[in-house]
C-alpha cells in the first residue's frame, strides 16, 4: 500500500495549480482588455475568488505577468552555474540565455503578445527590467564563483554581466520588434559577438 504524500507536498501542489489557473485567466484579461485597463477585481471576478485570495498568490498585479519569468531566470542560473568548467565564461553566459529562447519555442505567438504586452505598460517594463536585473545580479555572483574572484574587489564579474543582459535586452527587443520573424537564438549570438571580453584576471590564491 501506497504512503500518503506529505500534506505540505499536497498543499504546496494546490496552491502551485491554483496560482497558474489565475495566472491563465490574468493574462488572458490582460491581452484582450490591456495590462493598465484590467484591474484585480476584474481578475478576481472571471477567476471566481476575493481578492483576499488572490494577494495570497500573488503580491501585485504584475507579478502574474513574471511568475513565469522568474522560473526562467532560475533555469537560467542554474544552466550558467552547471556549466562545464572548461566554458569560458563568455560563452557560458551566452548558453544561460538559452533558456529563454526555449521557452519562446513553446509557444512563439503568446510569447510575443506577452512582451508586447509588457513594451505597451510602463509599470510591466520597469518589472521587467527589475526581473533581468535580478537574473543579472545573480548571474554576478555566479560568474566570480567560477572565476575565483572577490566581486567586491574585482568589477570584472559586475561588467561581464552587465555587458551579457544589455546583448540580451538588445536581442530580446530585436526579436520582440520584428514580430518573431527573427531567430532569438541568432540575434543573442550576434549581441554577444559585437563584444569581446579580455581575459579574466587571475584569481587570488592563499
Amino acid at each position: 500500500m501506497n504512503a500518503s504524500p506529505p500534506a505540505e507536498s499536497l498543499h504546496q501542489r494546490t496552491k502551485d495549480l491554483m496560482r497558474a489557473e489565475v495566472a491563465t485567466t490574468a493574462i488572458r484579461l490582460f491581452l484582450d482588455r490591456g495590462f493598465d485597463e484590467t484591474t484585480v477585481d476584474d481578475i478576481c471576478a472571471a477567476a471566481g475568488l476575493s481578492r483576499r485570495s488572490f494577494f495570497r498568490y500573488f503580491p501585485a498585479k504584475e507579478d502574474v505577468v513574471f511568475n513565469l519569468v522568474g522560473r526562467v531566470i532560475g533555469q537560467g542560473c542554474h544552466h550558467l552555474v552547471t556549466a562545464p568548467p572548461e566554458e569560458d565564461i563568455w560563452s557560458a553566459l551566452r548558453a544561460s540565455m538559452d533558456t529563454f529562447a526555449d521557452w519562446i519555442d513553446t509557444d512563439p505567438d503568446h510569447a510575443l503578445a506577452l512582451l508586447k504586452l509588457i513594451r505597451s505598460s510602463a509599470n510591466l517594463r520597469v518589472s521587467h527590467l527589475d526581473h533581468v536585473d535580478r537574473w543579472r545580479t545573480e548571474a554576478v555572483g555566479i560568474i566570480a564563483s567560477r572565476l575565483g574572484l572577490d566581486p567586491d574587489e574585482s568589477l570584472y564579474p559586475a561588467v561581464i554581466a552587465s555587458a551579457g543582459f544589455g546583448a540580451f535586452n538588445a536581442a530580446l527587443t530585436a526579436w520582440t520588434t520584428s514580430n518573431a520573424t527573427l531567430d532569438l537564438r541568432t540575434l543573442l549570438d550576434e549581441s554577444f559577438a559585437a563584444l569581446t571580453p579580455h581575459q579574466p584576471p587571475a584569481a587570488k590564491r592563499g
